[in-house]
């Protein structure tokens, strides 16, 4: 089988698990021990607050971790724009707002600039995890990677992207 980009295998593995438990899908369905696995490399959970800057990152696989430069674990009482590089906060921002108005998943690309002058190509998921719109607390569960483009190869290098 050939290798699935890691925002279109979430969503993949999303629409089976919806499929599986109907009603009952939610953030409790989540496997915490297979969280650690190479699936796992890229994802991320996000409780989504009011003020969506002040959103709590509750998981990072371990790969996107590495590819943030950030600890090995989050740190849920430092608000989410404070931990994410500064060029993907207006994604994840806008990523979170939309994916908890909808029922179904937000895919996000494009292309960043780095403050090195270089550009960055992103591919995101961002899924809702709770079912019940009236309440309070919201979580995200989402994927995403990023590479380094050459000037002016940016179509090509977004279908690259895994």
């Amino acid at each position: 089988m050939r290798e699935r980009r890691e925002s279109e295998q979430l969503v993949t593995d999303w629409e089976h698990e919806a499929r599986r438990l109907g009603d009952a899908l939610a953030l409790m369905t989540l496997d915490v021990s297979a969280m650690s696995g190479p699936k796992w490399a890229y994802r991320f959970i996000i409780a989504v607050r009011p003020v969506v800057e002040n959103s709590s990152l509750l998981f990072y696989g371990a790969r996107l971790a590495s590819l943030w430069e950030l600890p090995e674990r989050p740190d849920q009482s430092v608000p989410m724009s404070a931990q994410l590089p500064t060029r993907y906060a207006p994604v994840f921002t806008k990523g979170c707002i939309a994916s908890t108005l909808s029922s179904v998943a937000v895919r996000m690309q494009g292309a960043v600039e780095r403050e090195d002058g270089v550009q960055e190509l992103y591919r995101a998921a961002f899924i809702r995890l709770s079912l019940d719109a009236n309440r309070a607390q919201r979580f995200v569960l989402g994927a995403f990677n990023c590479r380094v483009a050459k000037r002016g190869s940016e179509a090509s290098a977004l279908s690259s992207l895994r």
